[in-house]
């Protein structure tokens, strides 16, 4: 999420209890294909079937893994909402 949070920043974030998600929210979610992995995205897209795509702020997108790597995620997998 370069350049807005950087390595090892501590962020605060409200725990996701199916709340509306919009395009533009960070969220913490686990990896879709390593649920150890715990990451920090943006919200791009939402689809029909409230699957998200989330990308990193970062402007190389070949510099970080979002959903240009994996797809589109379940809402299932946001464990959180960052509170800006």
């Amino acid at each position: 999420m370069w350049p807005n949070l950087n390595d090892g920043q501590v962020i605060e974030c409200q725990i996701f209890n199916d709340q509306e998600l919009s395009v533009g929210d960070v969220i913490v979610f686990k990896h879709p294909f390593n649920s150890k992995l715990v990451m920090i995205k943006r919200i791009g897209k939402i689809n029909s079937d409230d699957e998200l795509w989330v990308v990193g702020d970062n402007p190389d997108p070949t510099s970080s893994e979002d959903s240009h790597n994996f797809g589109f995620i379940s809402k299932n997998h946001v464990l959180g909402l960052h509170c800006e």
